[in-house]
Formats: structure tokens, sequence, C-alpha cells
């Protein structure tokens, strides 16, 4: 299990085309992904309603725990989307 804390550099935010390319990655690695925001709500990146309740704007921290047998691998390329969203 590896956590980091991660900023949404999108300018959109977090929105349905990056969650759902988050939600594929989680899937393809067989890693399980969930992101908690500064008031300790918690989401399962399984629940495209959970993410989108965090409300991750342009310039919001999310504290990003993967677990799996491809953790770092999965961490990268979900790091990928928070900086360079979902092809948008």
């Amino acid at each position: 299990m590896i956590h980091k804390h991660l900023t949404v550099k999108i300018p959109a935010g977090l929105h349905f085309r990056a969650l759902g390319k988050i939600l594929r990655i989680s899937r393809e690695q067989q890693c399980s992904v969930l992101f908690e925001n500064e008031k300790g709500e918690k989401a399962n990146s399984d629940s495209y309603f959970e993410m989108l309740a965090l409300c991750a704007i342009l310039g919001t921290t999310l504290q990003v725990t993967v677990n799996g047998p491809n953790e770092t691998k999965t961490l990268t390329m979900i790091q990928e989307v928070f900086e360079n969203g979902a092809g948008i």
C-alpha cells in the first residue's frame, strides 16, 4: 500500500472523463484506489458519485492510496491524469 498527495492541475478539475480514466487504470492494474480530501471525506475510484462528491477542482490536493500488485505503476498513471487530464 502506498500513499501520495496529488494536486489537481486540470483546469476543469476531476471531471467525468478524467474520473473514467482513473477508474479504467485501477481496474486494468488490479489495484484499489482511495482518495481522501482535506476534510477527511473519502472516495473509492470504483464510484463516480463518491469521486465527484469530493469536488476536486483545480488546485485541490487529495491523498491517494493505492493497494494492489501494481501500486507504483498505478500511482504514476493516476498522477499523469491529475496533471494532464484525460485528453481534453
